[in-house]
């Protein structure tokens, strides 16, 4: 999780991939660690927001960056936040930009 100062992260993390049953912990692992999909992002055709987190060491900024000139009109938002799942360090940014992004937030 990127967060020493908030091991509960972490802790609930390896309690969310311990739930998940074998075949699917497989089918996605092998998705996320041996697929390429980088050719298709010109392809995408739909309003597309990309969340990165100003500290993560799974996916630095440059992939961000990678991903958004990639995808024509898409929307990139840095999120303030440590690690490669804001939904659980930064619940409330995460939420708050994706709102924004679907036009709900107030």
């Amino acid at each position: 999780m990127g967060n020493p100062d908030r091991p509960e992260l972490g802790q609930e993390l390896t309690n969310s991939f311990c739930a998940t049953d074998p075949d699917v912990a497989r089918v996605f692992a092998h998705a996320t660690f041996l697929s390429d999909n980088r050719a298709d992002l010109a392809a995408v055709t739909v309003p597309t927001l990309i969340l990165e987190c100003t500290q993560d060491f799974i996916a630095p900024r440059e992939v961000g960056a990678y991903v958004h000139a990639a995808i024509p009109g898409s929307t990139l938002v840095t999120l303030d936040a440590t690690g490669h799942c804001p939904q659980l360090s930064a619940p409330e940014a995460t939420a708050q930009a994706i709102l924004s992004f679907v036009g709900a937030a107030p």
